[in-house]
């Protein structure tokens, strides 16, 4: 079952911000940035974006499988939009919400490098959580990462996930089999963090 009924893209994708960040349909004009930020070497460790990435899969991406998962209410995913570090509001991620059925999601996010460690994806993830529990009426929604992946945690941890430990060759990462570190949330829960900054010891 999906998350919603079908939404026309882009027309129909709804527009939240919150301060400087704002979450959007993605544009044309966003391909040059998702090309940056699918090739900077983080993302290429900790995502499963395909190596090497170029402007075909990019167009392809915001064209065909994007309004994909709006057309049939199995993905939610937006473009994040802030002010870069050279004073030009433009492109600076993506994230989205994927059904699980039940009223599950999954959240899944990434961040230009050029905004990483400015507080722009914590913002941009609860401006999605918002429109999860409040929009599609989600109960609960999951996050998973690649053990070792601070920079996620950190905004994991930051919007009042609670982790779960780590799950034993759990992710499916370009064929290889990696842990996976797991945090839920659920629609009552406050959005601050549940305990104390911690990194567990990646094995």
């Amino acid at each position: 079952m999906s998350l919603s009924a079908p939404v026309v893209f882009p027309d129909a994708v709804p527009t939240f911000t919150a301060g400087d960040v704002t979450i959007r349909a993605h544009r044309p004009g966003d391909v040059p940035g998702i090309v940056e930020q699918c090739a900077d070497p983080l993302s290429v460790q900790w995502t499963t974006i395909p190596v090497p990435y170029d402007e075909s899969m990019a167009v392809g991406w915001i064209s065909e499988m994007v309004p994909d998962g709006w057309r049939t209410g199995d993905e939610h995913t937006f473009a994040i939009e802030s002010t870069h570090p050279d004073g030009v509001r433009r492109f600076s991620g993506s994230l989205s919400l994927r059904d699980r059925g039940s009223r599950r999601s999954e959240v899944a996010f990434g961040a230009h490098p050029a905004v990483r460690g400015r507080g722009v994806m914590t913002a941009a993830v609860n401006l999605l959580l918002d429109y999860g529990f409040e929009g599609l009426g989600l109960e609960t929604v999951v996050w998973y990462a690649n053990a070792g992946n601070a920079g996620s945690r950190r905004v994991a941890w930051k919007t009042g996930f609670t982790f779960g430990g780590t799950m034993r060759a759990w992710l499916d990462h370009r064929g290889e089999t990696t842990d996976a570190w797991v945090g839920t949330l659920h629609r009552l829960d406050t959005r601050e963090p549940r305990a104390p900054w911690d990194l567990p010891t990646v094995r």
